[in-house]
């Protein structure tokens, strides 16, 4: 839409008015604007005919910064002048007045338009921000979810670690205990083991029945007990043998067979 060019008649001034407004000159900013006009500088066109327009009011002009603003995609701004050009009491032309209504009528229309979509716009963007919210919070809730698993994970891991511990700490124990019971049981087989022979010392030297019937008693009395004293000891050594830990203390991710409880079978012992 091209500017509707104004007329210099219309830009008397009155002797006073002319005197106070010469300086800006209201003739060289109508020419400036459309020179920026036909330059395709909508925006700035508008902005120097505004100038025009306050040094010098013509509703020719209302009507040309409409155009520039509608031009320029200002398009509430641009509906505002040509609302103004439509209330104009006088000077208006019915030619003008004409098309500002179709402009009106098409600016509102685009308008609304306009308001619409930023309303869709704006239901998408809300849409879109609440499924991030709750995509957010159902991330956050997985994300707790996964440390409560691994916390709980650990703390397992560290129970059966000190369970594995303690089992082997045990076993230690009962084969020291039971080495022990077989060392004292060595050392007891020893000791009647020698009484037992000077037990039978003392009947190949003696010269009377009675006297060799009472070192016989004695002799195989201490070595019986010797006899148990030796197979207590065997058997807490083999027992000390199997209860001792072979593989020493347990560390993490060490997987282990052991006896399973009661005695029934075997299991897997398993520290992390």
């Amino acid at each position: 839409m091209r500017l509707v060019l104004v007329l210099s008649a219309a830009l008397v001034l009155s002797p006073q008015v002319a005197l106070a407004q010469r300086a800006k000159n209201p003739q060289a900013l109508i020419k400036e604007g459309e020179r920026l006009y036909q330059a395709g500088k909508f925006r700035e066109s508008a902005d120097v005919l505004k100038k025009a327009h306050e040094a010098q009011p013509n509703p020719r002009l209302i009507f040309n910064i409409a155009v520039a603003l509608e031009n320029a995609g200002d398009l509430r701004e641009a509906l505002s002048w040509y609302q103004q050009y439509v209330g104009a009491t006088e000077g208006t032309d019915p030619t003008l007045l004409k098309r500002s209504a179709r402009s009106i009528d098409k600016l509102r229309l685009l308008l609304d338009k306009e308001t619409q979509a930023q309303a869709s716009a704006d239901a998408e963007k809300q849409k879109l921000q609440e499924e991030a919210e709750v995509a957010k919070k159902r991330a956050d809730e997985e994300q707790l979810a996964t440390r409560r698993a691994e916390e709980e994970n650990q703390r397992q891991k560290k129970a059966e670690f000190d369970r594995a511990l303690k089992s082997y700490k045990t076993q230690r124990i009962a084969a020291f205990a039971v080495g022990g019971v077989g060392v004292l049981g060595v050392g007891a087989g020893i000791l009647f083991g020698m009484q037992a022979k000077d037990s039978r010392d003392k009947f190949d030297a003696a010269t009377t029945l009675e006297t060799k019937q009472s070192f016989s008693d004695d002799t195989k009395s201490k070595a019986l007990l010797a006899d148990i004293g030796f197979g207590v000891g065997l058997a807490g050594a083999i027992t000390a043998i199997i209860l001792y830990p072979k593989d020493g203390p347990p560390v993490e991710g060490e997987v282990r067979m052991t006896l399973a409880p009661r005695g029934v079978g075997a299991g897997a012992e398993v520290s992390f």
